[in-house]
């Protein structure tokens, strides 16, 4: 039944229906009437050129003049409309459009290359029983080692082949001795595969898709037949996969964890540093194919996040970021019931190529029960942020109803000078990150001799560990020799040059048994030209020999500036050091010897404020005790870490209440930041005392633009009373009245009454 209210609205709609139906009906004869005589001047207009002799070429020009007149008028019109469109798109809406062109449409170098998908359109039906066979055959036998009874009842790779697009070949200049060859490749077929356990079909693969940028190395060139040594054939970056499961397989956990187990197999196989290897020449080196030669290392500081959504019962979120370039994955720790972490986490990535590879990340939600939520993701353009001008900057979440990250990018170059390492050093001594390498070794893998047996009549099956403080690195296992040839490439981070080894343990996997290893002291590749080796042989700690290549290259930072400060110190030193450093430039008078002397020192202090608006100050040597006390504080503020470091060191000449009644004191501090968002701690309770030393240092994740819009203030309480207010006094500091806390800022501020006691 419709509400009363709702009546006169509904009755003026009926009048202005019975309104438009009378319109109409006027207008009805009208235009009836124009049809007419549209179609009789058009059948005159015919029987004119008839009648007067008028030449049929002149008709054809009449037409096509008429025609392009008409389709001028209807491009202009949907010019306009097209403009129109565009005005009112986002800057966001063209950057998408522009990403889901053609890499032919974006880069002029690319070329669109449809002859070589007509070829491949020709061969497709080759390739797909191919295909079928390597299925049915060897990757069949490889499942039953695990699943005896599982078989590949139908596999059906479809009609419709890949795509390729974008082909590019980089010139001579920039490749040396081998021609490079990059493309992208995308797979939208009509794909159907049936798979089975036991005689029960479990699962079925439809509508399999594929888009990936490939990239051909053919090295080394030669001046004979065949001309070409080798190929190399990786993925760049991590593909992109998408299909569908049906059947048991099609059930959420299970589908999930086939989704990950056929990512991980393609990653591990094909995207770089993985990659596959064919010699066509026994002369030619295996080391020339495939030893590893990165063009850099990519820092990267995942800072925080904002705005992220909620997915938690509690209207929280616990998020976490997994990052990728290549196969390298890293990941962050999860900040608990939060929608604005913050997780200073940093890592580094090894670079191949940072005009062609990108980064990319992925927000979660950690979820102890089920599948973990998934928050948004985004892809990084490398070439686009090793730039100093670009290299800090806020992403919008891609896949997601809102929210950001920040991010913070370091190119670092490598440099075959050993001296290079002590600016290194220092760059990584101010991040103050434990995690950060100075150096890059490149290892090459050739083979081993005569290792020993771990069981009696019967051989290993060798591998090999790479071991660089924390990082390792794994090799392939060779079955059942004691002579492997393992012909493999790595790459390891390394911390410090001067202190790190590379541990290479050999292990039969097997028995699981560590069968021999080599330690190699990586500051001796200084005494090297270019700090290199080529196919050492080295005697093993128990018996035979491991023959390598190795390579150490410096991490340089070419817009680090190495400027020796007290910035560079430890944290231990800015919390004892005995020197105060000032905040502000003035002249500090001299130890005074009169009580004259003393007390116009005191009322210097007093006028000369550091936060204006509250009585903060810095006390001078001989202070005269205050009414509410004093506190000591040191302030850092760390740029390239962009985190806050406040240093609580003491109290001195608290007042008593009572006589007798000596306070347990302790500090509370607050960070107000913008937006209304705080950070509480508390310092320790120190019993009994009016002059306390605590000693403690607390650390805010800050940017420069957040800092000077944000506050600190320190309440001092003492352990709570009956009948009393535990509030004994406090500071507030304003950070834009301080200018400069790149360097430790050890301060002396003046309790005040409490104005904020939370």
């Amino acid at each position: 039944m419709e509400r009363l209210d709702d009546q006169p609205n509904s009755a003026k709609m009926d009048q202005k229906n019975v309104d438009l139906v009378k319109n109409t009906k006027q207008k009805m004869p009208m235009c009836m009437v124009f049809l007419f005589l549209k179609k009789i001047s058009l059948f005159f207009l015919g029987y004119a050129i008839c009648y007067f002799n008028v030449s049929l070429i002149l008709t054809l020009l009449a037409i096509c003049s008429l025609v392009w007149f008409e389709t001028k008028k209807s491009n202009k019109s949907n010019r306009i409309a097209s403009k129109a469109k565009a005005c009112s798109m986002t800057t966001t809406d063209v950057l998408k459009i522009i990403d889901q062109l053609p890499s032919w449409v974006t880069y002029p170098d690319r070329e669109r290359a449809e002859w070589l998908n007509e070829i491949i359109s020709q061969i497709w039906p080759s390739i797909n029983n191919f295909i079928i066979k390597h299925c049915r055959g060897p990757l069949q036998t490889k499942i039953r080692k695990k699943f005896d009874s599982f078989r590949f009842e139908d596999v059906d790779f479809g009609d419709t082949p890949p795509k390729i697009d974008g082909v590019k070949v980089y010139k001579a200049t920039t490749t040396k001795d081998s021609i490079v060859i990059d493309f992208d490749v995308y797979y939208d077929g009509d794909c159907d595969i049936n798979f089975s356990m036991s005689g029960a079909q479990i699962g079925r693969i439809r509508d399999f898709q594929l888009g990936a940028e490939l990239r051909i190395v053919l090295k080394p060139l030669l001046i004979k037949m065949p001309i070409i040594g080798g190929i190399q054939i990786f993925f760049l970056n991590t593909p992109d996969i998408n299909f569908d499961l049906e059947g048991i397989t099609g059930i959420s956990g299970f589908s999930y964890f086939v989704r990950q187990q056929i990512e991980k197999r393609i990653t591990k196989k094909l995207v770089f540093p993985n990659k596959i290897t064919k010699r066509f020449l026994k002369s030619v080196e295996a080391a020339e194919l495939k030893s590893l030669e990165p063009e850099g290392v990519l820092r990267v500081h995942v800072f925080e996040a904002k705005d992220l959504q909620r997915k938690d019962v509690t209207g929280k979120s616990d998020p976490y970021v997994i990052l990728n370039v290549g196969a390298e994955e890293c990941k962050t720790h999860v900040v608990k019931r939060a929608l604005n972490p913050k997780w200073d986490y940093w890592c580094e990535f090894v670079i191949l190529d940072p005009l062609a590879q990108h980064l990319q990340f992925k927000i979660f939600d950690q979820d102890e029960l089920n599948e973990d939520d998934f928050l948004g993701s985004g892809i990084v353009e490398i070439r686009n942020v090793i730039k100093e001008e670009e290299n800090d900057k806020w992403f919008k979440l891609d896949n997601a109803k809102h929210g950001k990250i920040h991010l913070r990018f370091t190119w670092l170059a490598l440099s075959v000078e050993y001296d290079s390492l002590l600016v290194a050093l220092q760059e990584v001594r101010q991040l103050k990150v434990n995690n950060l390498s100075t150096a890059l070794l490149t290892v090459y893998i050739d083979s081993a001799e005569d290792l020993p047996k771990v069981r009696e009549h019967k051989k290993p099956d060798p591998y090999v560990i790479l071991t660089v403080g924390k990082k390792q690195q794994k090799s392939k296992v060779k079955k059942h020799t004691t002579d492997p040839m393992w012909e493999q490439g790595f790459s390891l981070l390394v911390p410090n040059p001067n202190n790190d080894s590379l541990v290479i343990s050999i292990i039969d996997k097997q028995t699981d048994t560590k069968i021999d290893k080599l330690v190699y002291h990586i500051r001796n590749l200084a005494d090297f030209p270019d700090m290199q080796i080529s196919k050492e042989e080295f005697q093993l700690t128990v018996a035979g020999k491991i023959i390598i290549s190795l390579q150490l290259r410096i991490l340089t930072n070419e817009f680090f500036e190495d400027e020796e400060t007290d910035s560079d110190s430890d944290e231990e030193t800015i919390r004892h050091s005995s020197m105060s450093v000032p905040c502000t430039k003035r002249s500090v008078s001299p130890k005074p010897t009169r009580v004259e002397e003393v007390q116009e020192a005191v009322e210097k202090s007093v006028v000369e404020t550091v936060s204006a608006g509250h009585n903060v100050r810095r006390s001078p040597s001989f202070r005269v005790k205050p009414d509410l006390g004093q506190i000591e504080v040191t302030l850092f503020y760390s740029e390239a870490r962009q985190k806050l470091v406040v240093t609580v060191h003491k109290i001195t000449n608290l007042p008593l209440k009572e006589i007798g009644d000596i306070p347990d004191p302790y500090v509370k501090l607050k960070l107000t930041t913008p937006g209304n968002n705080s950070i509480k701690n508390k310092t320790k309770v120190v019993p009994d005392s009016c002059d306390p030393s605590f000693e403690e240092t607390y650390e805010y994740l800050l940017t420069q633009a957040e800092l000077r819009n944000s506050q600190l203030i320190m309440t001092v309480k003492s352990k709570r009373m009956f009948f009393n207010s535990n509030v004994i006094g406090q500071v507030v500091i304003n950070f834009k009245t301080f200018h400069d806390l790149e360097e430790p800022c050890r301060e002396w501020f003046e309790l005040t009454e409490a104005r904020d006691s939370d």
